[in-house]
């Protein structure tokens, strides 16, 4: 994982100085391989909160943040399994300069990987989980 990579820096915005989530703790519950472009989108959920919270939020009571991380210019898709499991590991690595960047998703069973030119965070919100 990289500071060039745009997804990064637009997490790190939310954070400041404060640890971006890690994406190997984050709950992975989202995978759309666009049939129609080049580009796979991967959703994540932590309750590790922003502490630069975007003001929109403030108006409401939340207990965990989601971000959506879409990758376009994919190559070199690669999927085994679609379940998603607990036990994985995200990698990406390199970041939107010329040469790529390398994005893969394995756990014992399953694995996802590609090559891409850019990637973004496309959505985020916050929301209330669990019972209140």
């Amino acid at each position: 994982m990289t500071d060039s990579s745009y997804w990064w820096s637009t997490l790190r915005a939310l954070y400041g100085t404060s640890p971006v989530p890690d994406l190997n703790t984050c709950h992975f519950f989202y995978i759309h391989i666009d049939e129609r472009g080049t580009s796979v989108t991967f959703g994540f959920e932590t309750q590790q909160l922003p502490p630069h919270p975007k003001p929109e939020w403030s108006e409401q009571a939340y207990n965990t943040f989601c971000f959506w991380i879409e990758f376009t210019g994919v190559t070199n898709l690669r999927v085994s399994g679609i379940r998603a499991e607990k036990e994985r590991t995200v990698r990406i690595i390199g970041g939107d300069t010329a040469d790529g960047l390398q994005a893969s998703v394995n756990s014992d069973t399953r694995s996802i990987a590609f090559a891409a030119t850019s990637s973004r965070v496309s959505h985020t919100s916050v929301y209330l989980q669990g019972p209140v």
